[in-house]
């Protein structure tokens, strides 16, 4: 039987896969108050969870994914978790964002309970994210041995 693994290297389900969320020097102050570690995205084989510190988190079921992009936050839309129109942004400086849009609306705590279908978050190194994200939303590999009995 052939086992599914990451570009890394890593088994499938053995490993969590953790992004870092860059932080901005102008928003230090307001995000070392509210999210003192700052923020963390953590993806396993059933959940994308994002937390930024009491601003807010959420746990993003994988099969609920139906698609990623990435987009512009601009400077002067803020950080922290953001809530516009019809998506909640987990941001902790401007630039590149990864947008989770999900095929049912699901609840965030932005610090109070939300509900969205769409999720922006802030993370690293977005390519590497979504690369991620798309290995572990795939299907396992199928059984490379042959048939019994011929």
């Amino acid at each position: 039987m052939r086992s599914l693994r990451h570009p890394a290297g890593a088994v499938r389900s053995e490993v969590v896969e953790r992004f870092e969320m860059p932080r901005s020097r102008w928003a230090l102050p307001f995000l070392a108050l509210f999210a003192p570690h700052g923020g963390i995205v953590e993806l396993d084989d059933e959940h994308c969870t994002l937390r930024l510190g009491v601003l807010g988190n959420a746990s993003v079921p994988l099969r609920l994914i139906a698609r990623a992009s990435t987009m512009e936050w601009p400077w002067w839309a803020g950080v922290g978790v953001r809530i516009g129109r019809g998506v909640v942004g987990f941001i902790s400086k401007s630039g590149t964002v990864v947008v989770l849009e999900l095929s049912e609306p699901i609840e965030v705590h932005a610090p109070l309970r939300w509900t969205t279908q769409r999720v922006a978050v802030r993370v690293a190194d977005p390519r590497q994210f979504i690369v991620s994200l798309a290995y572990r939303r795939s299907e396992p590999a199928p059984d490379a041995a042959a048939p019994e009995g011929g």
